[in-house]
């Protein structure tokens, strides 16, 4: 997303602790400037819409994601009746995101990972057909549907985001069995986006690029913080390549807000998402982007 003054950033924060104060969450989040407030999809956690239900009731402005809802777990037409009962209880603040989720769960470790794609595309195109449906109860606040973000890495997904997505989420890491993830270098992340731009232009459409943001360190020297971080996060990687990673933002605020404008030069994102565990440590480089 530009203009002429330069692009405008959508940031947003998500928060992943099963007993989050949901209510005052959101109220920072909102204070601080943030444009999304973000609940996660984990059994063992908060179900994300009474969490976002509640978010809602104790703001005005921000808007709600689901970031991401893990379509392994439910049934699509029950989900249906969550997003939209959701977005009504808003007033429209809602973007339901979509992923196919991992294996690390019960409910969900016998199935390979074409079957959890599949259950992804086919929560899509139920979504879209129930909520565009003037018949369907309870009805989303916004016609036809509240905003989508798809959550993609593999071929199929970033296929899926490109044709359907309001938003696509590149989520840069792979996330194996068990838990946890291995971040993408950035020659791997450069090559999805410019997979999903280039279809996307293809079929005449312009989603919006986000991406989950992993690790926000505030300090005067990058290059000592990623040396001393890479061997726990990203021991696979070069210093210099996870400072070239928009999931990782290393330096000052003024830096840091440098760094997202280049990597906007880059690979054309436009959209954040915090963990609220640096939910003060980002909130100086709002401004910052704000200026145009």
């Amino acid at each position: 997303m530009t203009t002429g003054a330069g692009p405008v950033f959508r940031l947003g924060v998500s928060e992943i602790a099963w007993d989050a104060d949901w209510p005052e969450r959101a109220r920072e989040a909102e204070r601080l400037g943030y444009d999304t407030f973000a609940t996660t999809d984990h059994l063992g956690m908060t179900a994300p819409f009474p969490s976002l239900a509640t978010a809602a009731a104790a703001t005005t402005r921000i808007g709600l994601a689901t970031y991401l809802t893990n379509t392994s777990l439910w049934d699509p037409e029950v989900l249906a009746r969550e997003v939209a009962g959701t977005d009504r209880l808003s007033g429209g603040r809602l973007t339901v995101g979509l992923h196919a989720g991992q294996t690390s769960t019960t409910a969900t470790a016998s199935l390979t990972a074409r079957e959890r794609y599949d259950r992804l595309a086919a929560t899509v195109e139920v979504l879209d057909r129930l909520l565009g449906d003037p018949a369907h109860r309870p009805r989303p606040a916004r016609a036809p549907r509240p905003g989508l973000m798809i959550g993609a890495r593999e071929p199929d997904e970033l296929e899926l985001a490109a044709r359907r997505a309001d938003t696509v989420c590149f989520v840069g890491a792979a996330l194996p069995p068990g838990g946890g993830f291995v971040l993408d270098g950035p020659d791997a992340f450069a090559a999805q986006v410019a997979l999903v731009r280039a279809r996307a232009a293809e079929l005449g459409r312009a989603p919006e690029l986000n991406t989950g943001v992993k690790k926000v360190v505030v300090t005067d020297d990058r290059r000592a913080a990623a040396d001393a971080l890479r061997p726990a996060l990203a021991p696979h990687l070069t210093a210099d390549q996870l400072l070239g990673l928009p999931s990782v933002l290393i330096g000052t605020h003024e830096e840091i807000a440098r760094q997202i404008r280049r990597d906007h030069d880059r690979y054309g994102l436009t959209s954040y998402m915090i963990l609220t565990a640096h939910l003060y440590d980002f909130a100086p480089v709002i401004p910052l982007l704000r200026k145009g």
